[in-house]
């Protein structure tokens, strides 16, 4: 049994999508019919992401189209600037997916103050600034979703890292006070919260250091897939959500569970 999603005539935008999760978000959202635009900082995979377009024979097959940010130093005006050239080739967006994160330890006695700042720019405050961008009415219509990305961090700290585990936290409170706001224009956020994925940053020695076996057995189900995420986002985006929002949803192939068998 397979489920799938129709988003023909959709437009949405996807930050932190030149690789993982964001990069399969936007795949599938373009699979669904639907235009995207993908944010990321690489953009030799940008291009790659780009020409993985759908092709199709109807007159106007959904297009993703790109865009170069790095969300620690983009202003107003460059998130504005990104909007507008694919708005105003496509029309209003329908929603919008914020998956851009770095990892990194933080110890508290020996912590690098510039990463921990860059972990909390990254993930909090780049996610602040992309909602206050495209919830505006020149750029959404009303009714859009959206989902910013969390980690089961953020309520289940690790050692040595509470600069990752505060600004995931914080994006948990976040999309509660935000669902508040942004309902006035009947929009709607959520956020989800992933255990470990398969993606790049499986990659880094030292994030991959602190996987242990331990660690890994607790996953009942194994580790996730960047499609296993993907999939609950698709939903959150979709009509069949159209009663959620403020909420938070673990998808952690049992984690949780698994940390107190």
């Amino acid at each position: 049994m397979s489920v799938t999603f129709d988003f023909k005539g959709k437009n949405f935008v996807v930050v932190g999508a030149s690789s993982g999760i964001g990069r399969q978000v936007a795949l599938e959202l373009s699979r669904s019919g639907a235009n995207v635009l993908a944010v990321g900082r690489n953009l030799e995979r940008l291009a790659e992401l780009r020409e993985s377009s759908p092709v199709s024979l109807i007159k106007h097959p959904p297009r993703i189209f790109t865009e170069q940010l790095d969300v620690m130093t983009a202003t107003a005006e460059d998130w504005s600037l990104a909007l507008e050239n694919f708005t105003s080739a496509v029309g209003r967006i329908n929603g919008g997916v914020y998956t851009a994160g770095i990892w990194g330890l933080t110890p508290l006695n020996s912590f690098d103050e510039s990463l921990a700042r860059n972990i909390f720019e990254t993930s909090f405050w780049g996610a602040v600034k992309f909602l206050q961008t495209t919830t505006r009415k020149k750029f959404s219509d009303g009714g859009a979703a959206f989902v910013l990305m969390s980690s089961i961090a953020g309520e289940f700290s690790g050692k040595s890292l509470f600069a990752y585990s505060a600004a995931k936290a914080a994006v948990q409170a976040a999309v509660k006070s935000f669902a508040a706001e942004i309902i006035r224009n009947k929009h709607r956020i959520n956020s989800v919260a992933p255990a470990l994925v398969k993606t790049e940053m499986m990659q880094n020695e030292m994030y991959a250091a602190t996987a242990s076996e331990e660690i890994i057995s607790r996953h009942l189900l194994g580790l996730g897939t960047a499609r296993d995420v993907a999939g609950v986002i698709l939903f959150l985006l979709s009509d069949r959500a159209s009663w959620i929002t403020g909420q938070n949803f673990f998808v952690d192939g049992g984690y949780i569970v698994g940390s107190y068998t």
